[in-house]
């Protein structure tokens, strides 16, 4: 039930491909490429957004039955929507209008496609949504703090971004427990 959120979002909005984060510069490859600073701030960002949405009930549930709507950041962060698009403007040296409107497109094409994927329940939706978390986190940029403003540190690690073997199965026993977190995370809400 992988639905690949990144490429997907990237190709039907038509955007240029976005580059992974070294993990050893915290900075994304060079690779000869010039980086789109706003989609390689704001895709990432809004998924991260949205994993940690769905870890509630109430979040997955929302996604599962809502139509598309054009207020997902708000719905999604509240009070913490102004931060989240500052962060993303000031990266991609664009103004927070134009950021916010990009960030809200995302939404809703994420959104979109989750519900493309006819997941029948909320933790289907959640399932979904965590299958994407690590290769979510390979693309989020490191300087825009989203785990400082998510309240999730292991947003910002940078083990995240890493790859091979070694990383490989860290990041395999790391969703074992943070799929038994969930259980957790959704009796406190």
């Amino acid at each position: 039930m992988s639905v690949n959120l990144i490429q997907s979002i990237k190709k039907n909005l038509g955007f240029a491909e976005l580059k992974k984060i070294d993990p050893n510069t915290q900075r994304p490859v060079d690779d000869g490429r010039e980086e789109d600073r706003l989609n390689q701030s704001a895709i990432p960002t809004v998924l991260i957004v949205l994993y940690k949405y769905t870890r509630t009930d109430g979040g997955a549930q929302e996604v599962l039955s809502s139509s598309i709507t054009s207020d997902w950041m708000e719905k999604m962060l509240a009070e913490d929507t102004v931060d989240a698009v500052a962060k993303v403007a000031k990266y991609s040296d664009v103004p927070e209008v134009i950021a916010l409107e990009r960030m809200e497109q995302i939404a809703k094409q994420a959104v979109a496609l989750i519900n493309t994927a006819n997941p029948a329940s909320s933790d289907e939706v959640k399932n979904i949504v965590a299958a994407e978390r690590n290769a979510i986190l390979s693309y989020l940029p490191p300087s825009l703090h989203m785990g400082e403003l998510l309240n999730d540190g292991t947003l910002d690690d940078n083990v995240n971004k890493m790859e091979g073997p070694m990383s490989g199965m860290m990041k395999s026993l790391g969703g074992i427990f943070s799929s038994s977190e969930r259980g957790k995370d959704d009796q406190g809400k």
